[in-house]
């Protein structure tokens, strides 16, 4: 069945409208698209707009007089170490509880007793010699005052010395000296069968034990004095540089100079206060550094629980080194690898400024070349640079 001529009629006016309806929707696209590229306004020469100014921390340069420290390190020594010999012969019949590796002694205290019959023996014999060179004294001196009587009498000024037995009481005398040397040398030899600490120190190594018969001259065992240990410290020339001159040009070296020194035992660090007491003679040969010898007592501290310092014992050590004026003190972040900071001027603006280190010490760190009142970036960093215009504010510690 055909459409009717009036169906025909209105499809077309659709048609129409639709085609009507989309071009005036193009030429409406088209008109906006040219005002807008027409209205568009030509570019303005002139400076760039300015970019907010950067925040920085900064550091305000107050000088001040800063005490310098030299660092350092060495093996603890003993100042006094010494072999115990033997002075006589025998059999050892007894040992003290601190004969022992690492055993603790006090001065005098007896520490071994060798066998004392033998000296027992010879004193005796010693003393009954003695006893008759006295009788035989005596009997001389009595002989002697008979025979100046006897001349005397026979009405003589002058008499024979050998009729008056002079030569004969002078031998008497002297066989009595000699006698009781004898007595005191058999005392003496019995007296050193009993092995005394000569000083409050510690057992190192032990030689003998009881049963062992020692000869005279024949060590017993090598101790330790406990009263004064030795730090070795090495120093290089710039650590030199830092300590008072007059110690440096000194007769007496670093003497008087104190340190204070740092030592590791069982996890906890012990520090106590250590004089310098002397440096070595010559440098070093092959590392060409100094030594200064610090000396301290290596008894233990009952009262803090501080046990004994031994030798061998590592230990770090702070000298206390020369007073210097009118430096600044920054961070290690403010300072750059080639020794210059950044500071911000009146006109708010970054300017390099050289400066020469004086010492460092963990995250401070010691210059010279500022003025009072500097601002001095307190953290570099690649976006910084001098010329730049920057905002500040107080860096916090």
């Amino acid at each position: 069945m055909s459409d009717t001529p009036e169906v025909s009629t209105v499809a077309n006016r659709l048609s129409l409208r639709k085609l009507f309806i989309a071009t005036v929707a193009t030429l409406t696209g088209l008109a906006l698209t040219w005002v807008v590229l027409t209205a568009k306004s030509e570019p303005q020469a002139g400076p760039p707009p300015d970019r907010p100014a950067p925040m920085v921390a900064v550091i305000e340069a107050v000088p001040s007089t800063h005490q310098l420290l030299v660092h350092t390190q060495g093996t603890i020594d003993a100042k006094r170490r010494v072999d115990l010999v033997a002075q006589v012969a025998g059999k050892v019949v007894e040992v003290s509880d601190a004969f022992a590796d690492g055993g603790f002694f006090e001065k005098d205290d007896v520490l071994l007793t060798i066998e004392r019959d033998d000296y027992e023996f010879a004193l005796a014999r010693a003393e009954s010699a003695l006893a008759q060179a006295e009788q035989r004294l005596a009997e001389e001196r009595g002989r002697s005052r008979q025979a100046r009587r006897e001349w005397r009498e026979l009405g003589s000024d002058e008499a024979n010395d050998l009729f008056l037995r002079k030569p004969q009481l002078r031998a008497a005398e002297l066989a009595v000296k000699a006698a009781q040397a004898d007595v005191a040398a058999a005392e003496l030899a019995l007296d050193r069968t009993i092995i005394k600490a000569p000083f409050d120190g510690r057992v190192q190594q032990k030689r003998v034990d009881i049963g062992q018969f020692v000869g005279n001259g024949m060590p017993l065992a090598q101790i330790y004095a406990l009263e004064a240990l030795e730090l070795r410290l090495p120093l290089s020339d710039a650590q030199l540089a830092l300590l008072p001159e007059q110690l440096l040009t000194s007769s007496g070296g670093l003497v008087g100079s104190s340190s204070s020194v740092s030592v590791n035992i069982g996890g906890r660090a012990w520090q106590f206060p250590a004089d310098i007491k002397r440096s070595e003679a010559e440098l070093d040969r092959r590392s060409r550094v100094a030594t200064v010898i610090a000396e301290f007592p290596g008894s233990p501290d009952l009262e803090n629980g501080r046990p004994a310092l031994t030798p061998g014992m590592f230990a770090r050590a702070e000298i206390i080194g020369r007073p210097v004026d009118g430096v600044i003190e920054l961070t290690n972040a403010a300072l750059s690898p080639d020794g210059h900071v950044l500071i911000v001027n009146e006109e708010s603006k970054l300017e390099r400024r050289d400066v020469a280190v004086i010492n460092r010490e963990g995250r401070s760190v010691w210059v010279s070349g500022l003025v009072a009142g500097d601002l001095v970036v307190a953290q570099l960093n690649n976006t910084l640079f001098p010329g730049l215009r920057v905002a500040t504010e107080v860096a916090v510690n």
